[in-house]
Order: structure tokens, then C-alpha cells, then sequence
């Protein structure tokens, strides 16, 4: 196919025109110039005959909003689609599709949001993705539609996340922006042109899309995710009035944030390659079950394989033992045998939030609490759990039993790995 894209030299652009191109298309890049009225001829001749209009056209949004430079947010995205637009009315033989871009933004920073959520959100930043998408709206009913609201796109080799590499490898920290509780939308680079393109391969499709992660997470959760994967010293909070002084009322594109899901987009049956922030990252997915019966958890599980730590070294034949307190707290009791001798260690765990069941933290000494993980659990029978923590370093699969089916032993391992857990590193306590 011909495909002419608007913003191809931006970041996004760059990336999505290799990518097109890599899979035989023929692309067409509408320079910033061509969008200027006296130059609407020139426009007109570079899209006729082109099957597919890709509109990425917008200036940076992550700077300081004057008055002036948010008059050019608009002129880039309004102004630019109406001309688009126009030109295509204007062409004989119209292309088959436009794809033109918005953002996550238009939506509320309150609740989570499908495409079926069509009320806006307040603000500039909405209120700028509202009039842009009606531009878009406004092409002729003939050229198949499709709006795509943008997550936060991220690469490891730059953009967004390039800018946030840069101080966190210079400092070795990490930062969360004020409490870190927003809503962070993201999408990974190599998903993005993969749904452009999945959008062109089925003419089914129109209407508005978000193009996100299916992953929720926080700006915390990405800001833990980042110092993990460059083993970051520090995790900071730095105060949202911090980056109110350097972006003024731009700062709202750091301080708030849109929980969207992709609903449409996968209901197409649209794959990911990096659905998960850890994928992207390559690092490990600590995400935690999302139900958890503390009641069926407790009693005796038995230690079938673990990451060698410094607290079981040369411990075998390992248990734990779990008993409800009448506080909500639990009693715990790990044993083993080192060289014929037992060891037992007792010591206490909490679910210090309710909302995340599956996280929990362990003590045996004092009052210093560890992170305790269920990152899997056999939901009907509780027959198997794997545990991990908020360290890569640790991992342990538990089992009611002293052996389990090489069947289910060998779709546990296939998580741990699909979790980007190194699975060779496991040692089998018990016999197999």
C-alpha cells in the first residue's frame, strides 16, 4: 500500500515509518510546510493516490504551557487535521483510511475508561483532544475512520523513557513524582506500530481506539519498574509543586493521569508483545494475585523448589506452616533440616492492604517486615502457590504436597518463566 504519514519525523513517526516500510509499503512523509494554506496544492498532490493518511502531527507536549505555546499544541493538532482533512474531501479518489492520532487525555483522571466512555475530561489537555478528534470526525464518510488515543508511548532506546533514563542513570535514583498514586497510560513502541498496522489489515475497523498497555499502573509502579531494571540506589518522591514551577499548567501531564484499557483493540484480537511494563523492561513481574481466601491459604505447605538465599542455605525438606491469630495476623512457621538437624523459625505476617491481597509482609526478626508475594495460586484447590518478593533474588514454589505432577510442576515453571523469572536458577527441595 501507499501510505503518506503526517509527523514523520518525530520519534513515533520515525519508528512507525521503518516499520510500514519494513513490511513492503510504500510511504510518503507530509512535510510540516505542506500544511501551511498557501501550500494546500502540494499537499494535494503528495496524498492522491495513497490508500492509507496516517496523522501523527502535534508539537511535544511535555514543556511548559504559556499561552503561547498552547496556542501551538492547537495549531499543530487542530489546524493541521482540518487541513488533512479538507485535502482528502478535496482528492477524486479518496483513500481508503485515516488513522489520526489524539491522546488518553481526553479522558477524566477519575475512574477507568474503555472507548465506550465518551465524556470528556477537564482541562486544557481534554479539551484540546476534543476538538482535534472532531477535525478527524469531520472527513468524509467514505474514508474509513480511526481514532487512536495514545498512552504515554515507551522504548527502552528513547522518547519518553529515554528522558527518564537519563537523571535516573546519572543519579542513580529513581523518581516518583509527588505521591506517585496517578494513573500512568503507556503503550510500548513496538505495540504501537504493530496496532497501526493491525488497524490497516482489518478494514472492519473504525471509530476510536485507545492504543495502551492492557496493564494499570501508577507513576509509582513505573517509577519502581525503572530502578529495578537500572538498579537504582534510591527510589525518591519528589512534590508536585516541583514540576509546576518548570511546566506551570503542563505539569497536569505528570501529576495526573488516565486509567484506560484497550477494550476495543483487544476485543479485535490484537496481541502484545510487551503487555506488561516488566516485559518491556525485561525484568521480572512481581503483579500479585488479585483474590486471595486467607482462610483456605493457611496450613502447611511444603518448600518444592526456591532461589538460594542466605536464610535457608543448606536447608532441605522445608515447610512453612500458616495459622490465622485472632488480630487478622498470621503465625509462621518455617522448619527444615540442615545436616539431619531441624531448624524452626517462627515469626509473624500482616496484609497491610486489603486492595492488594496478594501482597503480604513476613517478620522473623523484630519489627523488620519483608515483602511476601502470591504471584500465583491453584485458585480451585490452593494446591500450589509461587512467592516471590520485591527483590528479583527471591522466589519459592509451595506445594500441599511433598511432590507435585510433573504436569502442573512443568505449568508452574512455564509462568515463572513467562514472568521473566530465570527458572534455571531454582533449586528443587524435595525430591521430583
Amino acid at each position: 500500500m501507499k501510505i503518506a504519514i503526517s509527523g514523520a519525523t518525530g520519534y513515533i513517526g520515525k519508528h512507525l515509518t521503518f516499520f510500514l516500510a519494513d513490511q513492503g509499503h510504500e510511504i510518503t512523509a507530509l512535510k510540516r510546510n505542506l500544511f501551511k494554506e498557501e501550500a494546500f496544492t502540494q499537499l494535494l498532490q503528495q496524498i492522491d493516490g495513497c490508500n492509507v493518511i496516517i496523522n501523527l502531527a502535534g508539537a511535544p507536549i511535555n514543556k511548559r504551557w504559556n499561552e503561547e505555546y498552547k496556542q501551538e499544541l492547537y495549531n499543530s493538532r487542530v489546524l493541521v487535521t482540518r487541513q488533512l482533512v479538507k485535502a482528502i474531501s478535496s482528492l477524486e479518489q479518496k483513500p481508503q483510511l485515516l488513522i489520526s492520532t489524539s491522546a488518553v487525555g481526553y479522558y477524566s483522571n477519575k475512574g477507568i475508561h474503555d472507548e465506550d466512555h465518551n465524556v470528556r475530561g477537564q482541562g486544557f489537555l481534554a479539551n484540546l483532544c476534543h476538538f482535534w478528534e472532531e477535525e478527524a470526525r469531520q472527513c468524509p464518510s467514505e474514508v474509513r475512520t480511526v481514532i487512536a488515543r495514545l498512552g504515554v508511548v515507551l522504548s527502552p532506546d528513547g522518547g519518553a523513557m529515554g528522558k527518564m533514563f537519563f537523571p535516573l542513570k546519572l543519579t542513580r535514583t529513581s523518581t516518583i513524582i509527588g505521591s506517585g498514586s496517578q494513573a500512568f497510560p503507556w503503550i510500548g513502541l513496538n505495540d504501537l506500530c504493530r496496532a497501526f498496522a493491525f488497524i490497516i489489515d482489518h478494514p472492519t475497523m473504525e471509530g476510536v481506539f485507545n492504543i495502551t498497555a492492557p496493564q494499570l499502573i501508577t507513576q509509582k509502579y513505573l517509577a519502581e519498574a525503572l530502578g529495578r531494571s537500572t538498579h537504582a540506589l534510591l527510589t525518591m518522591s519528589v512534590p508536585s509543586i516541583a514540576f509546576k514551577i518548570l511546566y506551570g499548567e503542563g505539569a497536569a501531564f505528570l501529576t495526573r493521569g488516565q486509567s484506560v484499557v484497550p477494550a476495543r483493540l483487544s476485543a479485535a484480537g490484537f496481541s502484545y508483545q510487551t503487555p506488561t511494563i516488566e516485559k518491556l523492561l525485561e525484568i521480572p513481574d512481581h503483579t500479585t494475585i488479585s483474590r486471595l481466601d486467607i482462610g483456605r491459604y493457611m496450613g502447611l505447605w511444603y518448600e518444592i523448589a526456591r532461589y538460594e538465599n542466605r536464610f535457608e542455605r543448606g536447608i532441605e525438606n522445608a515447610t512453612a506452616y500458616y495459622t490465622l491469630q485472632q488480630d487478622s495476623t498470621l503465625q509462621v512457621e518455617n522448619s527444615g533440616y540442615k545436616k539431619g538437624v531441624l531448624k524452626r523459625a517462627i515469626g509473624r505476617a500482616k496484609q497491610p492492604d486489603k486492595q492488594q491481597p496478594g501482597k503480604l509482609k513476613v517478620s522473623f526478626f523484630c519489627n523488620f517486615y519483608s515483602d511476601y508475594y502470591i504471584l500465583e495460586l491453584d485458585e480451585k484447590d490452593y494446591s500450589y502457590a509461587l512467592i516471590g518478593s520485591s527483590s528479583d533474588s527471591y522466589l519459592w514454589i509451595l506445594a500441599r504436597t511433598p511432590q507435585l505432577p510433573e504436569e502442573t510442576l512443568n505449568e508452574i515453571l512455564r509462568k515463572t518463566s513467562a514472568r521473566g523469572y530465570d527458572t534455571s536458577k531454582l533449586i528443587f527441595t524435595q525430591n521430583r
